[in-house]
């Protein structure tokens, strides 16, 4: 059995946009599990919660396992890493076009109150919310994957290079260990075996190259 890779998704999906990188994966020989959490209703404190605590029930104690995840579904981990008994247990991350300094459309969505009191999820990835939960502290390796392929609608309301969702600077952190930048948009990022590759590397090596 191959090395345990947790799998999450972003906002507004479920466990079914992670299978095409699970079944990427699991041919590399990694054992998925692919997650499927609250993440449109609810503050994404809730999702970091359960995955919180299935590794720390699940997980035993000298395993390490690897984290992905999509957009918000990256900033789950940032929180999960925040607890040193958690990241104790992972052993490398790699957050895909994830808005580690904020989405500027979440931003923008927070002004229409009655919007993000609906979507709690888009309130807890403003940047003035988002910057709570550095992973500096935990020792985990972290890697990145940014996009900037702006071939979606919402893109063209965001001024910087962006993925269509997400601005490509914004997934970049000075605590990165390895970033890059790869030409696909949002939706398709996660989907392309050319990632799933960078992603292999990183867990084995501690970098996309």
């Amino acid at each position: 059995m191959g090395s345990k890779v947790f799998l999450i998704h972003g906002f507004n999906k479920g466990a079914a946009d992670m299978y095409p990188l699970e079944r990427f994966l699991s041919k590399m020989g990694y054992n998925c599990i692919t997650l499927s959490f609250q993440l449109r209703f609810h503050p994404f404190e809730h999702a970091a919660a359960v995955l919180s605590d299935m590794l720390r029930d699940k997980v035993a104690d000298g395993e390490k396992v690897f984290l992905i995840g999509h957009s918000t579904g990256g900033i789950v981990i940032r929180k999960v890493l925040s607890d040193p008994v958690c990241a104790g247990k992972v052993a490398r991350a790699v957050l895909i076009a994830s808005p580690n300094q904020g989405s500027g459309l979440a931003g923008a969505a927070h002004m229409i109150r009655p919007f993000t009191a609906v979507y709690k999820t888009l309130f807890s990835i403003t940047p003035a919310f988002i910057n709570q939960y550095p992973f500096a502290a935990s020792g985990v390796e972290v890697g990145a994957i940014a996009g900037d392929h702006a071939g979606l609608l919402l893109g063209k309301m965001l001024r910087q290079r962006n993925d269509g969702r997400v601005e490509t600077a914004s997934v970049w952190l000075p605590d990165i260990k390895d970033f890059l930048i790869l030409p696909f948009h949002h939706k398709q990022i996660h989907h392309q075996p050319e990632t799933a590759g960078l992603i292999d590397h990183f867990f084995r090596h501690g970098s996309f190259h």
